[in-house]
């Protein structure tokens, strides 16, 4: 994928999780700079933030650990926000930090995942992005 295609792309899958998080009644903060945050996330009458690193699927990595980030990642046509820290638990208990790529490299992602992985994520499950859309159709027609 060239470079344009995958920053388009980026950009797509980020308005696709703020649409998601702000039908949940989010707001949405970019960053001056990425430190490791893609947004912030915040709803106000909840008093929830979530700082939100972007993935094209489940990863986690070392860098993001012990910081409160939550990872947004797409898995068929749903979007999932889960807690960084929760995935490396759950990477933990299904072996992958044994693995080269998460001792050498301090990094680990799944291009698929097993139905007991997506089970693991499945609190975590924003509305796919088909139901936003139905539901945003539903009110401009009353």
């Amino acid at each position: 994928m060239n470079r344009y295609r995958s920053q388009a792309r980026e950009v797509i899958n980020r308005n696709t999780v703020v649409s998601l998080a702000m039908d949940k009644g989010f707001n949405a903060f970019l960053p001056a700079y990425d430190g490791g945050v893609d947004f912030i996330l915040y709803h106000e009458s909840e008093n929830v933030l979530r700082k939100v690193q972007l993935k094209s699927r489940w990863t986690i990595d070392k860098k993001y650990r012990n910081r409160d980030i939550w990872v947004a990642f797409p898995i068929a046509d749903d979007w999932y926000l889960m807690p960084h820290d929760q995935m490396v638990a759950d990477g933990e208990a299904d072996g992958v930090t044994l693995t080269a790529s998460w001792r050498d490299k301090g990094a680990y992602s799944r291009p698929r995942l097993s139905e007991a992985a997506i089970n693991q994520c499945a609190p975590y499950r924003f509305s796919p992005i088909s139901e936003v859309a139905a539901k945003a159709a539903e009110e401009a027609a009353e």
